[in-house]
Formats: structure tokens, C-alpha cells, sequence
């Protein structure tokens, strides 16, 4: 069970969710993509190819959502379809060659954002939010390993 948070907590994910949002609003104004198309590509790249249901669900979208998404993708010539060999009623689904280095740009994108973020920071300010964000990761691991914690 998870404990109440307190207005520093509450606070740094306010904060967590305003850089999400930035970053989000970046990606969107340079690449014509939405936040959901972006996130499609970035999971397809570490997925690799996959089923329509697999990406779905690794997306937390219903199959017409992620589907008609797919459909956009593939219009701007970022993702391709082809059968499954070994059952022709799967569709598998990876990223084309322009959805691979579309993947490089967002990636480079995200890096020179929060490069660019951090730019006005010490080194030790640097160091402290790297350790604590290291925490973070940590525990948003183990508490997703025990289930979803929400």
C-alpha cells in the first residue's frame, strides 16, 4: 500500500508531469508527430517487431486506437505492416527506415531539451538531481514489480 503523499512529493510530480508536458509540446512542434505517435515509434524501436496487440498493449491502447495510429504512421511513411508468416490473420508492425532515423531525431530531440534544461545548473546541482532521479527509478521499478501501484 502506498503512503498519502505530502506537498513535496506532490510537488515534484507536478513538476515531473510540467517537463513530460514540455517535452511533449517539443517534440509535437518539430516533428509533426503527436505525444502518442512519438511514444509508438520510441516503443516500436525497443520492441522491434511485434504483433498489433503486442504493441497495444505495451501502449495501454485499446486495438481500433492503436490501429488508426498505426494507420497514420504508416501514411507518413514511419512504420510498415506486413503478415505474419506463420498466420495470416496477424499483422506485424515495425519501423520503416524513415521511422528509425525519425526515432534518432526525437531521441536527440529529448537529449538537447533536457541538455539545454540543465545547462543553467552546477555540477553539484547536476549530481543531486542525477541521484535522486537514479532513487526514483529505482523505486517506480520495485513498485511496479510488486503491481501497479496506483
Amino acid at each position: 500500500m502506498l503512503g498519502l503523499p505530502n506537498s513535496t512529493s506532490e510537488e515534484c510530480t507536478d513538476t515531473l508531469q510540467t517537463y513530460g508536458k514540455c517535452c511533449d509540446r517539443v517534440l509535437m512542434a518539430n516533428y509533426d508527430l503527436t505525444a502518442s505517435q512519438a511514444y509508438s515509434l520510441l516503443a516500436l524501436e525497443e520492441l522491434g517487431e511485434v504483433t498489433m496487440n503486442e504493441l497495444a498493449r505495451e501502449m495501454r491502447l485499446h486495438g481500433t486506437t492503436m490501429t488508426r495510429m498505426l494507420d497514420s504512421l504508416v501514411e507518413k511513411r514511419l512504420a510498415q505492416r506486413k503478415p505474419d508468416p506463420g498466420d495470416r490473420r496477424v499483422v506485424r508492425v515495425s519501423l520503416s527506415a524513415q521511422g528509425q532515423e525519425m526515432v534518432q531525431a526525437l531521441q536527440t530531440c529529448k537529449r538537447q531539451y533536457l541538455a539545454a534544461a540543465f545547462d543553467g545548473l552546477s555540477d553539484a546541482e547536476r549530481e543531486a538531481i542525477l541521484h535522486a532521479l537514479q532513487r526514483l527509478a529505482s523505486t517506480a521499478e520495485d513498485l511496479g514489480a510488486r503491481c501497479c501501484a496506483c
